[in-house]
């Protein structure tokens, strides 16, 4: 480890010998400049005298100079390690290991587990209050292998993408869409009723049909068939699912590029 790497990742850093308890590297920041230890023992004073705990916790905040900091002590046979990191920056890199296990790396819509648990957040919600009426609806691409096979899958992750953001774009701030399979999407709508969500998915229908999709100066036109769905009160989120995903079987059924309920 170099001074370099801690400045650019951590406040501050101490490695030291499990055997001997000697410090084999001591570097620290501002505001921690007096940070410095010969040994195991120099650090454990250093924590009991400024904060009143044990130089040996696993994960633990400390506050300095009115800013909160997380320390963190790994064991890896010979040494121990210890760092310092201010909490915001640490705070960011778990928002982005949150968003990157909730988002489509693709589409930058949900994942399929995310919006499966979201609406299983609001079912639960329905079935006990009974208030709180949502609508789903499930998207899906029509003849999409097709746009694949003739202008390759580069063509078709930019049709993805661009269908992703035209949803969000025409949806409500509180609704949810997630991408639930290849090219299917699951779109959630809060506090509606099925002749809204019916207007929203024709909506959506319109503007996909009438939408220039252009990669590389290649125009594609593509359509969606859509199914459509309310919550009952006998609904689990697998019944509420499965009927959304008949109503989209019936649009293909009939003709593709349509709206059908369920």
């Amino acid at each position: 480890m170099t001074s370099e790497i801690v400045n650019n990742l951590y406040i501050a850093a101490v490695i030291i010998e499990k055997k001997s308890g000697k410090v084999l590297f001591n570097h620290a920041s501002e505001p921690f400049e007096d940070f410095q230890f010969q040994t195991a023992e120099d650090l454990n004073l250093y924590f009991e005298k400024e904060y009143n705990k044990k130089a040996s916790p696993l994960f633990d905040t400390i506050r300095h100079n009115e800013k909160d900091y997380w320390i963190s002590r790994t064991s890896k046979a010979p040494y121990i390690y210890y760092y310092i990191q201010e909490c915001k920056y640490l705070d960011m890199l778990l928002l982005a290991a949150k968003k990157n296990s909730t988002i489509d790396g693709l589409t930058n819509c949900l994942n399929k587990m995310e919006i499966q648990r979201q609406i299983s957040n609001f079912l639960l919600t329905y079935l006990r209050y009974k208030a709180n009426q949502f609508s789903i609806i499930m998207l899906d691409i029509d003849h999409f292998k097709k746009v694949n096979d003739t202008y390759g899958h580069l063509t078709g992750d930019y049709v993805l993408r661009e269908l992703s953001n035209l949803i969000r774009n025409t949806a409500r701030e509180c609704d949810m869409c997630g991408r639930f399979g290849g090219e299917e999407f699951l779109i959630l709508l809060p506090e509606t009723k099925v002749v809204g969500a019916i207007k929203f998915a024709k909506r959506v229908n319109e503007l996909c049909e009438k939408y220039n999709f252009t990669f590389q100066d290649i125009q594609i036109k593509i359509t969606v068939s859509l199914g459509v769905t309310s919550i009952d009160k006998t609904d689990s989120l697998t019944s509420i699912i499965d009927r959304c995903d008949t109503a989209l079987y019936d649009a293909k059924k009939n003709g593709r590029n349509r709206v059908e309920y369920r």
